[in-house]
């Protein structure tokens, strides 16, 4: 399974690590994704689109 959103197509993001000695080094930013129920079908969602399809919804 791929870490990517199904509602918005958000993936992994890439940036650095800084160390308190301002050393960097290279690290990976996953999604935060939730398995959740939006408009009657399971979907992999990131958080923010489930907080949008709430609001939506409310």
């Amino acid at each position: 399974m791929s870490r990517v959103c199904e509602v918005c197509g958000k993936g992994k993001m890439d940036g650095k690590t800084v160390s308190h000695a301002n050393n960097k080094a290279p690290r990976k930013y996953n999604v935060n994704l939730q398995n959740t129920e939006i408009g009657g079908k399971s979907v992999k969602a990131c958080t923010k689109c489930i907080k949008t399809a709430k609001k939506a919804n409310a």
